[in-house]
């Protein structure tokens, strides 16, 4: 490897905040699978025409399917833009906020199709 072919340094305070808020991500996906779990367990009651507890259980899978993705997708991205040296933060914040909207259609939707 001549000179003119160095690569620059890895960019420290980028590493930092992708790997806190992977980290973070991963907490949330945890925390909503556990309260979607919980969520369906304790419908105590579920009238056939109004509620359908097949079809929330479908968003809520859905929805942590979906997350899973999007996190998985960011962090694949985000770790290539690192070992290029381009900041990769925002590939990180980005799969959050998707995360975020993934886990609150599919709460809105399994409430709506239990009828809440």
């Amino acid at each position: 490897m001549t000179d003119s072919e160095v690569k620059p340094p890895f960019i420290a305070w980028d590493i930092v905040v992708s790997i806190v808020v992977w980290a973070i991500t991963a907490a949330l996906i945890g925390v909503c699978a556990v309260a979607a779990i919980v969520g369906l367990a304790l419908i105590d009651y579920c009238p056939a025409p109004s509620c359908n507890l097949a079809a929330a259980a479908s968003c809520l899978l859905a929805a942590a399917a979906a997350s899973v993705v999007v996190a998985l997708a960011g962090l694949a991205s985000g770790l290539v833009r690192i070992f290029r040296r381009a900041l990769s933060w925002w590939l990180a914040v980005g799969a959050f906020v998707l995360c975020i909207v993934c886990w609150t259609v599919g709460f809105l939707s399994a409430g709506g199709a239990v009828g809440w």
